[in-house]
This record gives C-alpha cells, sequence and structure tokens, in this order.
C-alpha cells in the first residue's frame, strides 16, 4: 500500500520514489516530497524532468531532462542557490546553460538514469542521452564528485 504522504500532487508527473522521497514534475518545476509531509522546491528544469532516480541509500536523487539535477538530500529542505559544487548549493543542475540553451553542443538532453552499483567509496549512476542529442551515448555519473565520463561500449558496471 502506499503511504499517502508520498503520493504525487494532482496533476504532477511521479519521477522516481524511495522509502522516504518522492520527486515529482509540475511543467518545468521540480519538487521532492518527504515522507513526514514536506516539500522542496528545488528549482526549474527547462522542457520539464523526464527521468529521476533516488540512490539506493537515499543520500541523492538525480533527475535528467535538459541536463541533470543532483540533490543532496541530507540537505533536505535548504535554499536552493546557483552553483555547481557542494560548497554552494544542496541542489547542482549540470549542463544546462539556459543562456545559451540552443547552442550545439552547449546543453545535454537526457532520456534515462539507472543506477548500477555502490559501496562505502562511489555510487555509479548511468545516464542515456537523447538519440537526437549531438552527445549520444551512455555515460557514467558519480553524484558525490560530479565526476562524469563516457561509458564506452561493452564497459562491464564497476
Amino acid at each position: 500500500m502506499t503511504d499517502i504522504k508520498l503520493q504525487t500532487p494532482p496533476g504532477c508527473v511521479w519521477l522516481a520514489q524511495g522509502h522516504d522521497f518522492l520527486v515529482y514534475g509540475d511543467h518545468d518545476y521540480v519538487y521532492i516530497k518527504h515522507s513526514d509531509g514536506r516539500t522542496w522546491d528545488i528549482g526549474g528544469m527547462y522542457g520539464n524532468a523526464v527521468a529521476a532516480l533516488i540512490t539506493w541509500d537515499e543520500r541523492y536523487a538525480v533527475i535528467v531532462g535538459c541536463g541533470i539535477m543532483i540533490c543532496d538530500l541530507e540537505r533536505f529542505g535548504e535554499k536552493v542557490t546557483e552553483g555547481e559544487s557542494w560548497s554552494k548549493t544542496p541542489v547542482a543542475h549540470l549542463m544546462a546553460e539556459p543562456d545559451i540553451l540552443f547552442e550545439s553542443g552547449k546543453t545535454w538532453w537526457f532520456n534515462d538514469v539507472e543506477q548500477v552499483s555502490a559501496d562505502e567509496y562511489i555510487s555509479e549512476i548511468r545516464l542515456a542521452t537523447a538519440l537526437t542529442d549531438v552527445h549520444v551515448g551512455i555515460y557514467s555519473l558519480n553524484p558525490q564528485t560530479f565526476e562524469f565520463r563516457p561509458v564506452p561500449h561493452g564497459e562491464p558496471i564497476r
């Protein structure tokens, strides 16, 4: 049975759910709801978020669409500011530069996200770009360090 506190509000799109968190979108805006009823507005994503995940340990939420949003769930509710490092903001929005959105190669479009491994040192997330993106392929992301790299065809999961 679904916990009533973690249901998606009417008119919104369910993106991912863990034990204590629900990620949902309302047009260009993304929210995370905690099982205690609090809601965190984590910001906008041009063109709507298309997929998300909550890591197995519920430390991070990763949302994809136009770029990548990485949310540190241990900092749930903190004010979100612009920034691409954990020292500046609890939510980093990467590879989605709105001022140069339509310049070829400046913005990345992703369609899917999946966690493939985790241990006490590293959590590996794999992301798939849109087939029409100039960077078409599968990429690996470490949400803690923001390490981002292409995954060569056939590379095994770490």
